[in-house]
């Protein structure tokens, strides 16, 4: 996993209104920029915000690139794809 291509995409995407444009307009051509493998591509491509997280990124990063892709308005939809803690927990159990 490449984590700092994943990070730069992901604050791209969530801080650039051209970045965002450009993903809406031709996602892969953006992706190809960026050191990422496919799994990682996909990843994006699906907006898999829990299983990033799980790969460890940063919620905060993960949120603003949910919620710049889908508005402010989106943060209930957002938390709702996130793992919880108490999800978290029994998957170790």
């Amino acid at each position: 996993m490449s984590l700092s291509g994943l990070e730069q995409i992901l604050f791209d995407i969530g801080c650039s209104g051209k970045a965002r444009r450009n993903y809406a307009e031709q996602p892969e051509e953006l992706l190809s920029r960026y050191a990422l493998d496919e799994n990682e591509r996909r990843l994006i491509a699906e907006e898999d915000v829990a299983e990033l997280f799980r790969r460890g990124l940063n919620p905060m990063l993960l949120m603003g690139f949910y919620m710049g892709l889908h508005g402010p308005r989106s943060m209930a939809e957002y938390l709702g794809k996130m793992p919880t803690l108490q999800s978290q927990l029994e998957a170790v159990q």
